[in-house]
């Protein structure tokens, strides 16, 4: 009786949702509406899942991919955003075991392992290593790297062409840096 309930649950559950706001993939095509649609809900994938674009909850087990993301990612090893990413970022139990790479602008939180913004970042990149173009915000981690950043690079070592801000850790380095280009536990640009 509990298993005839919970089957009439979830069916009832996806009919409510409709096609756009409700995802569960294995493999990508292997999907309930596959890669070319559009979520707006809840996404939950296991293997790989791919969509358009992803609005909502995204919870992946592995690895997955999407246009442009605005929401709350849980989870997967491997997160792919090839556009623009709005959000929180958040591996397995706060860890930070994920490969996170946006192929546009970022705007919130990204935590992983290695977090990767091909573009400009506004917010915070929590990780082993962060790379981004352009950030406002900070970066926090043992390898930090931006050509320009207004904001604070906190990590062992820290590196911008452009800073307009601080940096704090064992090897600093700032192309315009008001003292010197490398410096030790602490480096710094005020001259907005």
């Amino acid at each position: 009786m509990k298993n005839k309930l919970a089957a009439l649950l979830f069916g009832l559950s996806l009919a409510t949702f409709g096609a756009e706001n409700f995802e569960l993939g294995l493999l990508s095509p292997t999907q309930l509406y596959g890669p070319q649609t559009s979520v707006k809900g809840i996404r939950l994938g296991l293997l790989y899942t791919e969509n358009q674009n992803v609005e909502g909850l995204d919870i992946n087990i592995i690895a997955n991919k999407k246009q442009n993301f605005k929401g709350l990612s849980i989870g997967s090893f491997y997160d792919r955003t090839e556009g623009n990413f709005v959000g929180a970022k958040l591996g397995w139990f706060f860890l930070p075991i994920t490969f996170n790479s946006v192929g546009g602008n970022m705007t919130g939180v990204q935590f992983g392992l290695v977090n990767m913004v091909e573009k400009d970042t506004k917010g915070v990149q929590v990780g082993g290593a962060n790379f981004t173009r352009t950030a406002t915000g900070a970066q926090l981690g043992f390898f930090n790297k931006a050509d320009r950043i207004k904001g604070l690079q906190f990590g062992f070592v820290n590196m911008a062409e452009n800073l307009q801000g601080l940096q704090i850790g064992l090897v600093n380095m700032a192309d315009n840096s008001e003292i010197f280009e490398v410096l030790p536990i602490l480096n710094f640009n005020f001259n907005f």
